[in-house]
């Protein structure tokens, strides 16, 4: 029975939820398992996924240890049998530099920060598959003597039974939707300031922020005690589907995106996106028929938006439907993911003889000659 290996961060965020549509979807008759990577130290929100699969191995380790024995210990984890490997972060990849495996790998290049693990560890990638056409155009550039192993196939999500319904035109406040991680790449800073600006013009809107992360208690301090704001961290993604879809507008005044799993879950419940113009899935999902793509850092074209809406409840129920249609005609994960699955039961076809760099990761503690004991005591001792 063909095997699928999957290495995660265990991390909130879009990463995990794409991984996770597309092992639920996964067809009948193959092995799934996931490699679970938890850092210690790590202040990212744990994403609290269990993925349903035949084995999930949780990877724990310290930013203390000598890198070397951290990737040698991941190495373990793999089986002698060929099977194909997902990729999705840079230990795994650092790991496939250093040891010789039997398995196929495969890249998902998610953002420009996954296009630069490629272009440090393409050699031992076997296949690369990107969800835009940015990223895939660099890829391009980067590997132009190896454009038949780089794949364009945009991810997909489900399709909720539950979602936002049309409504006749009605004065009632804006439900708005914060969906991510709170981190200040992520804008959520933005927010409060939209809100100022929103209140100044007497615009009644509530405001719901989903999710965790570093600077969530920080953020919380920003609003002023006027804003109708609700912080809320579901424990399922049932869960957050369903408060979503009891929402009207999606705001996220991002700074860094790849082609974010969090816009096609809210646009498959019919939220409206107001949304940062990135390179990328954004600027190819976005248009004036779906909602408003916004320069970045502009907060007062976010209140405009925001307020456009508030004034046009008919435009506001036009765009949510074609959010809603476009997500299932051209992202329902049932048929994205089938293409997903027929490049990795491929894999004994892709599978390419590999030279590793094994180049220098990590600091002068880390070294294949030095204990982990020792540079632990070290690193103790330093912090």
């Amino acid at each position: 029975m063909p095997e699928i290996i999957y290495f995660i961060d265990d991390k909130l965020g879009g990463v995990s939820s794409l991984n996770y549509n597309l092992i639920k979807n996964a067809p009948q008759g193959i092995t799934q398992t996931v490699i679970l990577i938890d850092e210690k130290e790590s202040v990212m929100s744990r994403s609290g996924i269990d993925y349903p699969v035949k084995k999930q191995m949780l990877f724990k380790y310290s930013a203390i240890e000598n890198l070397y024995c951290i990737l040698k210990r991941l190495r373990k984890k793999l089986p002698a049998h060929e099977a194909a490997l997902i990729l999705n972060y840079g230990t795994e990849m650092a790991m496939l530099d250093y040891f010789p495996v039997r398995q196929t790998t495969y890249q998902l290049v998610h953002d420009h920060y996954n296009v630069k693990l490629a272009e440090k560890y393409g050699h031992i990638v076997d296949v690369f598959i990107c969800h835009n056409r940015h990223v895939e155009s660099d890829l391009q550039k980067l590997f132009p003597l190896r454009k038949k192993d780089i794949f364009y196939l945009p991810h997909g999500v489900n399709i909720p039974e539950k979602y936002r319904k049309s409504e006749k035109v009605s004065a009632a406040p804006l439900k708005l939707l914060f969906l991510g991680r709170m981190s200040q790449s992520k804008g959520v800073y933005d927010l409060p300031i939209i809100a100022e600006m929103l209140r100044s013009k007497n615009i009644d809107v509530e405001w719901t922020c989903i999710g965790s992360g570093p600077e969530l208690e920080n953020f919380k301090k920003k609003w002023n005690s006027e804003d109708k704001v609700l912080f809320i961290s579901p424990s399922t993604y049932e869960e957050v589907i369903d408060i979503a879809a009891s929402h009207d507008v999606f705001v996220l005044p991002t700074k860094f995106e790849g082609s974010p799993v969090s816009l096609l879950e809210t646009m498959s419940v019919g939220l409206v996106p107001v949304i940062t113009s990135l390179p990328g899935g954004i600027e190819e999902i976005v248009n004036k028929e779906i909602g408003f793509s916004l320069p970045i850092d502009d907060n007062m074209s976010f209140a405009n938006a925001i307020i456009d809406l508030h004034f046009d409840r008919t435009k506001l129920n036009r765009l949510s439907e074609n959010c809603r249609n476009k997500i299932i005609s051209e992202f329902n994960v049932i048929d994205t993911s089938k293409k997903y699955f027929n490049l990795f039961l491929d894999f004994k076809l892709y599978k390419k003889v590999k030279v590793l760099k094994r180049q220098k990761t990590g600091s002068r503690l880390d070294y294949p000659f030095i204990p982990n004991l020792l540079t632990r005591i070290i690193r103790s001792i330093a912090h």
